[in-house]
């Protein structure tokens, strides 16, 4: 009975817990399981099998024997047998001891048929248990024929799953986004895709501390007029930018139905004050912001699979000089989009409406200015030497009487109301056909409202029809051997805002190379000069800057890997001209500054 109860656990156990087993299991775990399975099958059925055979053999030694006694009952009460087989001198039975006789073989009698319903009984058990072993071995025939079909499918979808994060990797314009890891996690992510709603935890920061050559905390070297500084040991606040973003997927299928992603990032700055300083205490250098919050999905025609449609606010396929920091092409903002639609085999095209307002520009008339565009974008066509990016920018605003960001004394003027375009052409050679690295080379111009290369006014002169934008740029990041690498970056910019003396001239040269000891330490260098002519502020002249970061720990021997933590010492000059402008209080009236520090950058 122990081994009947034993056996009928086992069954509802395994037959329970078999598909769920054969779904998570590779296929050299399943095939032990099923060997297993079968062991203990057999042993149950083995020793259940013995157990009756013995029962039986029992009960047949039993049934044996009472119809031996059966047989020699009958032939003592029957009294013609007992006539003709005795002699003529036997003496005659008694009739009580016939009736003693005849009561015992029904007694036997009805014993025989007791153990014949025991038999029956017996055999409709062992029929059952025989039907259900049957079941179970067709649970792992069964098995047998569809782990393998389930392993191939789970595979499937990985793949499909792995091909949608390529093509949102190979979408991506900037540069912590393209190289968001180059030696992955140190411990398997993987299982975070078993969840029916992956979710993803993104993030940027540089945090560190410096003191300038003066004794009080560093200063950044900046030129006056210029839109941006070679960040090497000059950054002297900590910021950060922390995403969530949560997506979801159909496991069992992914490319079967849409997936959707939604992305909230927050960012952060600090003056590196108190430890405890409020984040939106702005006169301390405070600050958080919300920098997006976008919806996208992909999938939505099944025909068209990789065409992505969204909405919100977001940082729209930036694209960045990593050295200098610089967003040579930035429309983020408010809006909507459809992306990756396919054009053969020619481009891919994307087309977004997006805009922004100004808060410190509010009319009496419309409230705040607010500029809307139309981006239009052609990519991945291919040419000699990689791909091209066509841009192409159509801008509108409403001007109206604001505060002339020119004028101190807080006098409105009259912004004109414009229209503007803006185009652009980008050239990206492939990922390392180029000395181990790529070359990116860029050319953009824009008038009107489409002047600044973004989707919101930053600032203009009164007569925004009158504005014209001028840029070229181009930046490599190379790796000829495997100890070394190197970024530099040429570029020339020339702004006019519309109006009289609005016109601003920025031209840049730098490069950081790194010499890697190991996968751990290494050392970088970083120079650079740049030259302005700012009609806006009234300055002109250069500023050069240089920093040594003798000892820089990383993940990796390559230009972008990070975390890093690094050492540094920087030493710049500018000229007379900048006096004033560049270095804050502790070099006002100098023309060369000193800091040094320590500084964390990480991405993921």
């Amino acid at each position: 009975m122990h081994s009947r109860i034993r056996l009928v656990t086992a069954v509802f156990v395994f037959s329970g817990f078999i598909p769920a087993l054969a779904q998570a299991a590779t296929d050299e775990q399943m095939q032990e399981l099923k060997d297993q399975l079968k062991a203990q099958i057999d042993a149950e059925v083995g020793a259940l099998k013995k157990d009756y055979e013995g029962r039986i053999n029992t009960l047949e030694e039993r049934i044996n024997a009472l119809e031996a006694d059966n047989a020699k009952l009958r032939s003592r009460s029957d009294p013609q047998a007992q006539v003709e087989a005795a002699p003529a001198s036997a003496p005659v039975i008694k009739d009580q001891e016939i009736a003693a006789l005849k009561e015992r073989i029904a007694d036997l009698e009805e014993a025989r048929s007791e153990r014949r319903d025991e038999m029956s009984g017996t055999g409709s058990e062992i029929a059952a248990l025989k039907q259900r072993l049957a079941q179970l071995e067709g649970v792992a025939a069964r098995a047998q024929t569809e782990v393998p079909a389930m392993s191939e499918r789970e595979a499937a979808n990985e793949e499909a799953i792995q091909e949608i994060e390529r093509k949102l990797q190979a979408s991506a314009t900037e540069t912590r986004d393209i190289y968001h890891s180059e030696l992955g996690p140190p411990f398997d992510l993987t299982k975070l895709y078993d969840l029916p709603r992956p979710f993803e935890y993104h993030g940027y920061l540089r945090s560190g501390y410096g003191m300038n050559g003066e004794g009080g905390k560093m200063e950044a070297f900046k030129a006056p007029g210029a839109f941006a500084k070679y960040r090497l040991g000059n950054e002297p606040e900590t910021y950060g930018e922390l995403a969530l973003v949560n997506n979801w997927l159909r496991e069992d299928n992914p490319l079967s139905a849409p997936f959707i992603r939604t992305t909230v990032m927050m960012s952060y700055t600090t003056g590196e004050n108190f430890s405890y300083d409020s984040l939106t205490n702005h006169q301390q250098g405070n600050d958080v912001a919300l920098r997006q919050a976008f919806t996208e999905g992909g999938n939505i025609f099944p025909s068209v699979p990789d065409i992505r449609i969204w909405a919100g606010q977001r940082y729209y396929q930036r694209m960045d000089i990593h050295i200098d920091d610089f967003y040579y092409l930035d429309m983020s903002g408010y809006g909507s989009g459809i992306q990756d639609v396919p054009l053969g085999d020619f481009a891919k095209l994307h087309l977004a409406w997006l805009g922004g307002s100004v808060s410190n520009y509010e009319t009496d008339t419309h409230g705040r200015l607010a500029k809307q565009n139309i981006d239009l974008r052609l990519s991945d066509i291919h040419v000699p030497f990689g791909k091209l990016i066509l841009w192409f920018d159509y801008s509108n605003v409403r001007g109206g009487d604001v505060t002339n960001v020119f004028n101190s004394d807080g006098s409105t003027i009259d912004v004109q109301s414009s229209s503007g375009f803006a185009v652009g052409l980008f050239h990206r050679t492939a990922e390392e056909s180029f000395l181990g690295g790529y070359n990116q080379f860029s050319i953009q111009y824009g008038t009107g409202a489409a002047y600044n290369f973004q989707s919101t006014l930053d600032s203009a002169g009164p007569d925004l029809n009158d504005a014209w934008h001028f840029r070229v740029t181009d930046h490599f990041t190379i790796q000829p051997w495997k100890h070394f690498a190197i970024q530099a970056v040429g570029l020339y910019d020339r702004i006019h805002y519309g109006g009289p003396d609005s016109d601003n001239r920025w031209i840049s040269v730098g490069a950081r190379p790194v010499f890697f000891f190991n996968d751990r330490f290494s050392m970088a260098l970083e120079a650079g000069i740049d030259w302005t002519r700012s009609e806006p502020i009234g300055t002109e002249g250069h500023l050069w800057k240089v920093t040594f970061a003798p000892l820089v720990i990383s993940r990796g021997e390559k230009f972008f890997s990070r975390p890093q933590l690094r050492a540094f010492v920087t030493y710049a000059g500018w000229t007379d001209g900048f006096k004033g402008y560049v270095g804050g209080t502790p070099y006002a009236d100098d023309t060369r500054g000193l800091s040094y520090g320590i500084q964390a950058e990480s991405w993921w």
